[in-house]
């Protein structure tokens, strides 16, 4: 291999990398912008999970294995 032909190949490795890094930023910025969107909406976790908002009661508790576990 000559100087020329080692300096050709750097040069389109070079080339590939720089297109290669190129793509990745875009896809980067592509997640942030999917993840920015679903942040946006404010969505109540366990609704969107479950289908329902169920908001914290006593009853919550009111198992024997609460009251083995909890005292009550």
């Amino acid at each position: 291999m000559t100087i020329t032909e080692r300096n050709q190949k750097l040069y389109d490795l070079r080339e590939k990398m720089h297109k290669l890094e190129t793509q990745l930023a875009w896809v980067k910025q592509e997640i942030w912008i999917v993840n920015d969107q679903y942040d946006r909406q404010d969505l109540n976790l366990f609704e969107e999970m479950f289908g329902t908002d169920v908001t914290y009661t006593e009853t919550a508790y009111d198992t024997p294995m609460a009251e083995e576990v909890y005292g009550g």
